[in-house]
């Protein structure tokens, strides 16, 4: 046992049964949160088969591709403009990361 949970003990001792058992409720939940947050974490970075996916997920069937289009482009935009607005800002993101 280390010296400082002896003394946080020890102090413990000293407390009253009203503080001695908010100490333990705070403990558990800490305790608690630690633990949620290891099964999160855990859940997080385990793999999860595509199929295993969609079945516990209500993915809409795409049977028209067509119903994927929308209407949004702006109509005094090319689709030149948007290549080099993506061009210029890779351009800028490497400059920035070296």
């Amino acid at each position: 046992m280390s010296t400082a949970l002896q003394e946080v003990i020890d102090a413990a001792r000293d407390l009253s049964p009203h503080d001695k058992l908010e100490l333990l409720q705070a403990i558990v939940r800490d305790l608690q949160q630690i633990d949620t947050f290891t099964e999160a974490s855990t859940a997080f970075w385990s793999p999860c088969p595509l199929d295993e996916i969609a079945r516990t997920r209500s993915a809409p069937v795409v049977t028209d591709i067509r119903s994927l289009a929308v209407d949004f482009w702006p109509d005094d935009e090319s689709v030149d403009d948007f290549n080099e607005f993506i061009a210029a800002r890779r351009r800028a993101d490497r400059l920035r990361e070296t």
